[in-house]
């Protein structure tokens, strides 16, 4: 072979190299863009499962007003269920319910919107009484005025209810002052209080204090069944209390509903 041969044949190798590395490259790029068209794709399909989802939610919520509407009965606008408030779901499957008892004794632990729901029910088929527990004097006053505002303060009330000291079993919790708590028997229990901000597990005490009180066919519900702490007393309850049976709904925050055994 001679130098113009050797010299040839070095620059075809280099070519080739340099080829070889260009193609590297493509493919390189062309991996890139797969995995980019792929997450594209991706996440367009998680728009669209969650904008059908959006739509199932906004739609569902609609339903459970106007049912909420048709139980309540003329009395104006319902008050506002976002935020912190209960939503159209748990306020609509509470107001059912009473409804369906023809009417109810029903104990709050926390006031609020359901307070003024569940008071416009027993006022629309003439029976029952919400009495709702609240600690903090502003959501007392806050509750009362939407009461009174639809002339409710017959079927519906509020006690100041500051926390206290309560001893369960060698352990304190603050809760509601048990004296303030109404004598009469209760057929629907919604804790939906205190906040967790008082305190770990803060409404723990609620049925053990209370499950004395409590109608043969009592209706027991904890809002925001879905979070740790109403996840920890849910399975307390459970242990101390093996004669109620338990049921989770999948409303937004969850919801946990008890009922005694059938014997």
């Amino acid at each position: 072979m001679g130098p113009s041969d050797r010299m040839l044949l070095i620059e075809l190798t280099e070519r080739l190299k340099e080829l070889s590395e260009a193609v590297a490259g493509l493919r390189e790029a062309q991996d890139g863009l797969g995995r980019r068209l792929d997450a594209i794709e991706a996440d367009a399909k998680a728009d669209r499962k969650a904008a059908k989802q959006t739509a199932r939610t906004a739609y569902a919520q609609v339903e459970d007003l106007l049912a909420l509407y048709r139980l309540t009965g003329p009395g104006g606008p319902l008050p506002r269920m976002r935020g912190w408030a209960a939503g159209p779901e748990l306020t609509r499957y509470l107001a059912e319910a009473v409804a369906a008892r023809g009417g109810a004794r029903v104990l709050e632990c926390g006031s609020g919107t359901t307070t003024v729901v569940l008071a416009l029910v027993a006022r629309s088929i003439g029976s029952g009484q919400v009495t709702a527990l609240e600690h903090d004097p502003d959501y007392a006053a806050q509750t009362r005025a939407e009461l009174e505002a639809r002339g409710l303060a017959g079927w519906g009330r509020v006690v100041d209810a500051p926390l206290t000291d309560v001893d369960l079993g060698g352990e304190t919790w603050r809760w509601y002052d048990p004296e303030l708590v109404p004598r009469n028997e209760i057929d629907v229990l919604l804790v939906d209080g205190p906040p967790g901000a008082t305190g770990p597990q803060a409404r723990y005490p609620a049925l053990p204090l209370l499950a004395e009180r409590l109608a043969k066919d009592a209706l027991v519900v904890l809002d925001d069944a879905d979070r740790p702490d109403e996840r920890a007393i849910a399975a307390r309850w459970h242990d101390a209390h093996p004669d109620f049976t338990a049921e989770h709904l999948g409303h937004e925050r969850g919801t946990l509903i008890l009922r005694r055994s059938v014997s």
